[in-house]
């Protein structure tokens, strides 16, 4: 619940910095602001909260960049195959253009 309260700030400021400015609308609070983060979440789908945990998981990968480089070299080009497909059915779609290209490897 973190994340749409720091959001919050974010928001606030740039809305009473640019659009009061620009297009003439009252300033909002704080609360406000919370408040239209979370209904731009609803409307997006939700789109801006898993890119932020996306960069939070992408930093702690960092963080264990050593385990994870180690595990990754440890594979085989089969178990290395088999990762990146389930990882492409989870999240349920794949880069058309590398799977034609893998089409001709088979």
């Amino acid at each position: 619940m973190t994340v749409p309260l720091l959001a919050g700030l974010g928001v606030e400021a740039l809305w009473n910095g640019i659009i009061t400015d620009v297009c003439g609308f009252a300033a909002i609070t704080y609360w406000q602001s919370v408040g239209l983060f979370l209904l731009g979440q609803l409307l997006s789908c939700g789109f801006i909260l898993p890119v932020i945990m996306l960069f939070g998981g992408m930093h702690a990968m960092m963080h264990n960049r050593g385990d994870w480089h180690r595990h990754w070299h440890g594979m085989t080009d089969e178990q290395r195959r088999e990762f990146i497909e389930r990882r492409r059915d989870f999240f349920g779609h794949g880069n058309r253009f590398h799977d034609s290209a893998n089409e001709t490897d088979r």
